[in-house]
């Protein structure tokens, strides 16, 4: 197991869980808001399995 993956990844995971005012105004601007949170969700299903993966689960 290596920890500062794990830790990278949790990490990562609570910066994908705070909202983003100034990204999401972006993403409303430009016509994204749904393929950007699809996106996230994406990505946070990536990362929890790969926790897992390292974690031996």
């Amino acid at each position: 197991m290596n920890r500062a993956e794990l830790d990278a990844i949790e990490l990562m995971l609570r910066d994908l869980h705070t909202r983003h005012d100034e990204i999401r105004h972006r993403a409303a601007f430009r016509g994204c808001t749904r393929e950007l949170l699809a996106l996230q969700e994406e990505l946070v299903q990536y990362l929890l399995q790969r926790k897992d993966s390292l974690s031996g689960r």
